[in-house]
């Protein structure tokens, strides 16, 4: 009988960027669970107040920490891990964001999916968003799944949820960076620009949990966000695309609308999906928050 071997991860690094969130941050790291541990976790710590602490030895895989002295924005530190992880020779970079918990075997399951396709240059996959006061399941999102789904959509909505994002940096143009011109859509602009030029997929199963918190960053900078995406969208015109004027009446709308509304809009154009549980244990990152 032959036994399928799982993949050697060495030339994998995990790219974590962090602000003043050593909770969110050791939280991350406990949810990193894969047959092998060759692989390196790049953490990038923006000029926190204080240094992350960091017990490498309760991992199994390679802790790398890059501190910067000043908070220069997350688009920033994204690119001081992105030009390390390049210059250590990495084929390949994944995304996790501090606060929220990939999936067991996440990393496999997509190096696998790198290593059945060679011109593959973005993977990511769809998420479940968790209300992390609760532990109730949000939502589920329905992304498109295909190179050509992508290319049409991704002028309407964001077809990648970026801590799910795995990518071959090998094929990458070195000067596809994150723009520092778009605070908090710095993601969506790459991972668009990076699907209009490579071949790009999105795996259906969920392999994150998302956790939706009111300090995190996309709550506090919601607005900012909204009106980054507008300027983005007005800058690249698309005036014979009718999806351009959907994105850009959408985000208007979204300006107005509280969050709390959008999810039966979103469900009505199938942009996300019931989960199919509506409460989970809290993750002990959480509990430890509660008890607080």
């Amino acid at each position: 009988m032959n036994h399928r071997e799982d993949p050697r991860l060495e030339d994998l690094a995990v790219l974590i960027a962090v602000y003043n969130d050593q909770e969110a941050l050791v939280k991350a790291l406990d949810s990193i669970r894969e047959p092998d541990n060759s692989f390196t976790v790049v953490i990038v710590d923006g000029g926190s107040d204080r240094r992350p602490d960091i017990d490498e030895s309760r991992y199994p895989f390679r802790i790398v920490l890059i501190e910067q002295e000043t908070n220069e924005g997350l688009a920033s530190g994204l690119n001081v891990g992105i030009d390390y992880i390049r210059a250590q020779g990495f084929r390949y970079l994944a995304r996790l964001d501090a606060g929220d918990e990939q999936r067991e075997n996440r990393l496999t399951l997509q190096y696998e999916r790198f290593q059945g396709s060679e011109d593959l240059v973005l993977l990511g996959s769809n998420a479940v968003f968790v209300d992390e006061e609760t532990g109730q399941d949000l939502f589920v999102t329905n992304l498109p799944r295909s190179w050509k789904a992508i290319k049409r959509w991704n002028v309407f909505r964001t077809c990648f949820i970026h801590p799910t994002v795995m990518i071959r940096l090998e094929r990458l143009d070195p000067a596809l960076r994150y723009d520092l011109d778009y605070p908090h859509i710095e993601d969506y602009v790459l991972f668009r620009r990076i699907s209009e030029r490579y071949p790009s997929e999105v795996l259906e199963a969920p392999l994150l949990d998302c956790y939706v918190r009111k300090s995190g960053i996309s709550c506090r900078s919601e607005r900012a966000q909204l009106i980054s995406g507008i300027r983005h969208h007005l800058k690249h015109p698309r005036p014979w695309n009718p999806l351009w004027y959907a994105y850009l009446a959408k985000r208007v709308a979204f300006l107005v609308i509280p969050p709390a509304c959008r999810q039966l809009p979103k469900r009505c154009l199938n942009l996300i999906k019931k989960p199919s549980r509506t409460h989970r244990p809290r993750s002990r990152a959480v509990l430890s928050h509660a008890s607080k």
